[in-house]
């Protein structure tokens, strides 16, 4: 047994497959194939079969080859052979695998597939062989694999000489001349030629053929081969025949008693090597001239099922694809990495990372993530756990660690040059510019790193853990260390509490435990006595001493941690950091203090992390009152699947299971649920609940996970409550469908935080009470009055299995990512579709119904080619998808970018243009940001303008508009296409690479330096030193060049603003299709991550308003939405318009009925005590402790969950009025 080795390693499959593929007389320059592996993704060339290489046809060569037999189960003694030789390029190549000494040979339960690892150590190079060596590494099996590659036995020149017609020719007049007389004699053809010296040879390998020898003058012979065969003399005595006495006599080699032994250099392999390459060859002869071949019925069997046979690479299970077939070409590198196929089963791919893990542990953050990308891309449950699991134990993969880096602004090349406290140090620096949802990342990615690194003090410092002194320093961050003073440590967690009231507990954590190493009685008194020393600073005054000028409700909140950053480096030190605390303090107070009345303003939503994007398509799909009408009312459009068992219509051009129109409908309740809390919450914001937010990301496969509740035999499909008893009534069975509903919307958050993991309580907010048994229920919460109980409840599971919750959680993930607004807004509308009832079905066979009508846009598309115009193609889309910006713009440019004559496809005589035949009461442009730059050697995101208008006229664009249209357009297609080539001109004329200098300038200034030059030459002349040899003509050529140049550049603006205004002009008067600027998405960052706003125009009350997650804030300059130019204004990346003359009825974002809030000194003592103390026993049987330490707790706005608890009367929703069976959602007329 060979003692095991590390490095990373190929399944046999793989193996087989780079074998096809590898061509040992063409190697890369970077590696082999067959040898070598490929770098991790993004960390150099992948490895390809070099240009030119041959496409192998194998067939096995069954006279050298020691196969196989079927269903033989090898065991150490056992050892294969198979020889093969390529039909194209006449290599020959030898597969010998043995499993000498090899205890559980693969493959077995443990072991599916070998893993074979290089094994250098066998490896010989000689001038016509090669051999390569591998290992299986199985600790078991071990079995030696060798692979070996011999060059053609015949020669070019050789075979020249046999096929050559002009040889052949002087052969035939060389035997005539010889002997005229003889009958017969004819010029022999090339197939004969080579089938005749091939003849030749299969006799001599034929012990069983008794004569050896013939005549020389044999006429077939010399016609092939010569007069008495001399004109390949040479070749035939290399093969072995000899002459002597005017004859003949055919090789006779030995036979080999043992074909392992054999390598290649016996006088018998040598001829079997011959005969099969003349078959070869023959086979080339035919195809290249289309002679008929002699040997054809022998064919060419391939060797692929020998091969894999004999590295038992045979029927190994496959992935049945869900969707199509293959695999993306950016994924194929990742299976490589693994050593693996894409067609690979998922229990393989499994075993394939293990073995590679095992192999390779260097490089184990790379396997994992290939296995990541493998997951997503499957989304197969199978691998989706096996991620989890890895994730749960704590690995963490590269791409997850470079994130992590990124998230904390580490650049990838320095990450491994900074030591634990450098990086600590720059996640500290982050966090008073994060709010709670980003700190909890970057507390994620710091624990990421931390556990990549095997670093206790950032796995700590990310886990908030202040059980050491360095803990509670390396908490406060801002620069604390042991000699920080007490006051200032002080001033410090006054800061990090105003940024984060749940900062509170674990900031007297710290000081107690520092105040307890140093024995510092300030730091006692001020846990003792609450007092903030040393946070006193004006708010006036701090901006002063920060070199700020702007007053402070001028400055855009994102822009602070720019200032604040700025100002640590020029002015590190204690008042620094009084003055950004003294700052933070006071936004905080300013932001919960005089909020706008409820009714009169639209709701804000609190972010899942990095759930920006999904926030701003929420508040645009609660904005358009049509399609919140519908999502209200989505039981008057949904499909009845009791009545129907299939859809035949197509949604988004496929058709769609069962499955997904049930879990269409399923969202849609979410919806529903969430626009129901955004009209009556009476607080600023509401935080969308976990399912939909998750369901969101959910693939089709998963709706039926989570399509329905999963509840106890008594409890049917959302049907919650089972049916009230007829004692209760009035307020008991409202509260009681109150905590109903709240154990709905708080199940699967339950479900996600774990069994034994802490509720966090955010805002006060009361924990989420989980669902008791029935009987424990009904015993807890008899009331003290003598009313009666209430009837046991079935136990309600949201998601009732591991692999639910796993479902779920990776769908978390997803939504928690930086994520494309168009890609999710696509995804949403294709949910809601599939849940619909179609109406009917348009010319495609797609499904159409109200919610398309709002958004669908007819297109035709028409071909040009060599100048006939081709008919009409109908189109349909959800929006006008632009290019990507590479110069600041305007909507109206980017339009006509889209419905202007372009090339079609990579055809260079076909040209097409679009037009639009319908448009929708809600036109969608989509501004995608990302492109793909070669120069840069990857993607970007363009931060280019697109300037947006208010009034937005489409007729320009519609075939019907106006009797002139087309001819207009075409006008403007040439226009536009001048316009292009005189910028082009004007830029290779102004840019020169040098800031303030353009063409001209750098060509005048040019010539006034030769000049000087000139004139030094005469100087240096004078005082007898050698000038500078220059032509005198040439600084007079260069300033007339400068100055022609300068004169185009004024005709090229000329021509410019000529054929500007005239586009500008062309359709001035044709203004009937007006729209209006209704919402623009913003997106802040790059291409990897980055933050979404919207900005949304309430027509009615004639304001703009930003929603930016939790805060909706008035737009006080209209330049952020339509001309966004500076990175502090981000980039417009999506622009929704309406029909000028519906807006007011299209678009209506402020839709509140705000529900009274009621403290706890106006209920009455029976409702406190009948309804909020079986909650407070409840919670003191659980084992919680909710502290109420403000003794005007009640006088605080508080979230619904805590009010509902103290006043009956407040239910979730709807407050006494009756309830829908079906969601225990109170009925309403919105």
């Amino acid at each position: 047994m060979s003692t095991h080795r590390s490095g990373p390693g190929k399944t046999a499959p793989k193996l087989l497959q780079d074998f096809l593929a590898f061509d040992p007389l063409r190697t890369g320059q970077n590696g082999t194939v067959l040898t070598d592996h490929n770098p991790p993704v993004g960390e150099g060339q992948q490895l390809a079969k070099p240009i030119g290489s041959c496409q192998h046809e194998y067939t096995t060569k069954h006279k050298q080859s020691v196969l196989p037999p079927l269903d033989l189960r090898p065991d150490g003694t056992t050892k294969f052979r198979l020889a093969a030789i390529c039909k194209k390029c006449r290599i020959h190549a030898d597969v010998h695998l043995d499993y000498k000494g090899a205890a559980d040979p693969c493959p077995n339960s443990s072991y599916p597939l070998h893993h074979f690892q290089r094994l250098m150590s066998a490896d010989e190079v000689g001038q016509s062989r090669i051999k390569y060596g591998w290992q299986c590494s199985a600790p078991q099996c071990q079995a030696t694999l060798e692979i070996s590659y011999r060059q053609a036995r015949i020669y070019d020149q050789e075979k020249d000489l046999l096929i050559n017609t002009e040889y052949l020719k002087r052969r035939y007049e060389a035997v005539v001349q010889q002997d005229p007389s003889r009958e017969g004699i004819r010029q022999a053809t090339p197939m004969e030629a080579l089938s005749r010296l091939r003849k030749y040879t299969r006799d001599a390998l034929d012990p069983r053929h008794d004569r050896r020898s013939f005549p020389a003058n044999n006429k077939r012979f010399m016609e092939a081969f010569g007069p008495y065969g001399q004109d390949c003399r040479a070749l035939l005595e290399r093969l072995g025949f000899k002459y002597a006495d005017d004859e003949w006599a055919l090789p006779n080699p030995d036979t080999i008693d043992d074909r392992f032994a054999a390598d290649g250099t016996s006088h018998r392999e040598f001829l079997e090597d011959v005969e099969i390459e003349l078959l070869a060859w023959m086979y080339k002869l035919s195809a290249d001239t289309g002679a008929a071949n002699t040997a054809a019925a022998e064919g060419w069997p391939s060797a692929i099922r020998d091969l894999e046979r004999t590295l038992s690479a045979q029927g190994y299970q496959r992935h049945a694809s869900l969707r199509r077939p293959g695999t993306a070409n950016e994924q194929n590198a990742y299976f490589a990495s693994l050593g693996s196929l894409p067609d690979f089963a998922d229990n393989l791919i499994e075993f394939a990372y293990d073995r590679q893990s095992m192999c390779d542990p260097e490089r184990l953050p790379y396997y994992f993530e290939c296995l990541q990308v493998i997951s997503e891309s499957r989304q197969t449950e199978q691998l989706q756990m096996k991620v989890a699991t890895l994730e749960s134990q704590d690995l963490v993969s590269r791409r997850d660690l470079n994130a992590a880096y990124r998230y904390l602004n580490i650049p990838q090349s320095e990450a491994s040059k900074l030591d634990d406290q450098r990086v600590l140090e720059l996640f500290q620096a982050q966090q008073p510019d994060l709010g709670p949802a980003g700190a909890e990342e970057a507390r994620q990615a710091l624990y990421r790193i931390g556990t990549a690194r095997q670093s206790q003090l950032l796995i700590n410092a990310s886990r908030q853990s202040v059980e050491t002194y360095d803990d509670a320093l390396s908490w406060l961050g801002n620069g604390a260390d042991k000699n920080t003073p007490d006051d200032n440590l002080i001033a410090i967690v006054a800061a990090k509490v105003a940024e984060s009231k749940s900062n509170e507990e674990i900031a007297q954590k710290a000081i107690a435990t520092i105040a307890r190493e140093r024995k510092s009685n300030m730091l006692n008194n001020w846990l003792t006595t609450g007092r903030t020393d040393g946070y006193t600073m004006d708010v006036n005054e701090a901006l002063r001493y920060l070199n700020i000028e702007q007053n402070i409700s001028d400055i855009e909140p994102t822009v602070l941690p720019i200032l604040f950053e700025s100002a640590r480096k020029d002015r590190p030190g204690d008042t620094v950091e009084k003055a950004i605390s003294a700052i933070q303090q006071f936004l905080a107070n300013q932001n919960s203090a005089g909020p706008r009345a409820p009714e009169a303003w639209p709701v804000g939503l609190t972010s899942h992390g990095n759930t920006c994007y999904l926030n701003s398509l929420l508040q645009y799909y609660f904005s358009i009152k049509p399609l919140r009408d519908m999502v209200m009312n989505y039981n008057q459009y949904k499909l009845d699947t009791s009545k129907y068992t299939e859809k035949q219509e197509r949604v988004g051009q496929r058709k769609i299971s069962m499955v997904e129109i049930k879990g269409g409908q399923r969202f849609a309740e979410d919806l529903v649920h969430l626009f129901q809390r955004m009209i009556k919450e009476p607080s600023s914001a509401v935080k969308p609940e976990e399912d939909l937010v998750c369901r969101a990301f959910l693939e089709p496969k998963d709706y039926a996970l989570l399509a329905s509740d999963v509840t106890s035999a008594t409890v049917t499909e959302n049907a919650v409550d089972q049916k009230l008893t007829d004692a209760e009534t009035g307020e008991d069975a409202s509260a009681a469908s109150a905590s109903a509903d709240r154990h709905l919307s708080n199940a699967s958050s339950v479900t996600l935080q774990g069994e034994e993991q802490d509720v966090t309580m955010i805002n006060n907010e009361k924990p989420p009470t989980p669902p008791e048994s029935p009987k424990e229920k009904a015993m807890e919460t008899q009331p003290s009055d003598g009313r009666p109980p209430l009837p046991p409840r079935a136990q309600l599971r949201r998601f009732s299995t591991s692999t639910k919750e796993e479902a779920l959680r990776l769908a978390k993930y997803n939504a928690t990512q930086q994520q494309d607004v168009t890609e999710v807004h696509d995804g949403i509308m294709f949910r809601l579709r599939s849940g619909m009832m179609p109406r009917s079905v348009d010319e495609f066979g797609e499904q159409e119904d109200p919610l398309r009508d709002m958004y669908a846009i007819g297109m035709t598309e028409r071909h040009i080619e060599k100048g006939v115009e081709g008919k009409p193609i109908p189109q349909t889309d959800s929006s006008i998808t632009v290019n990507v910006p590479t110069e600041p713009t305007d909507i109206y440019s980017a339009l006509d970018e889209v419905f202007d004559l372009q090339p079609y496809g990579n055809r260079a005589d076909v040209e097409a243009y679009k037009s639009i035949r319908h448009l929708p009461p809600v036109l969608q442009i989509s501004m995608p940001r990302i492109g793909f730059d070669r120069s840069r050697g990857g993607t970007f995101k363009s931060e280019e303008m697109i300037k947006l208008e208010d009034e937005l006229y489409m007729d320009r664009y519609c075939d019907a508009s106006h009797v002139d249209i087309a001819e207009r357009r075409r006008r403007c297609w040439g226009w536009r296409k001048q316009l292009r080539n005189l910028k082009k001109e004007q830029k290779a004329l102004t840019e020169t690479g040098m800031d303030q200098l353009d063409g001209p300038t750098a060509v005048s200034q040019s010539a006034q330096y030769l000049q000087g030059v000139s004139e030094t030459n005469n100087l240096m002349q004078e005082a007898g030193l050698e000038g500078i040899d220059i032509d005198e003509r040439l600084p007079g050529v260069l300033a007339t060049e400068a100055h022609e140049q300068s004169k185009r550049l004024v005709s090229l603006q000329t021509e410019i603003e000529s054929l500007q205004a005239m586009l500008e002009t062309q359709f001035q008067d044709l203004k009937q299709l007006k729209y209006r600027l209704a919402a623009v998405f913003i997106h802040r960052g790059s291409h990897g991550h980055g933050h979404y706003w919207v900005y949304i125009h309430d027509f009615a009350n004639n304001v703009w308003r930003n929603y930016n997650d939790e805060r909706v804030e008035e737009v006080s300059n209209l330049a952020d939405v339509f001309e966004a130019k500076t990175w502090q204004q981000g980039t417009p990346t999506y622009a929704v318009y309406v029909r000028d003359e519906e807006k007011e009825r299209l678009v209506q974002p402020l839709c509140r009925e705000p529900e009274p809030t009621v403290s706890m000194a106006e209920a009455s003592p029976q409702q406190w005590e009948g309804d909020h103390q079986p909650q407070q026993q409840q919670q003191q049987q659980q084992g919680e402790d909710v502290p109420m330490k403000d003794p005007f707790w009640n006088h605080q706005p508080r979230s619904d969950a805590s009010l509902r608890a103290v006043a009956p009367e407040m239910t979730e929703e709807g407050g006494q009025q009756s309830w829908d069976e079906t969601r225990q959602v109170a009925q309403a007329n919105w």
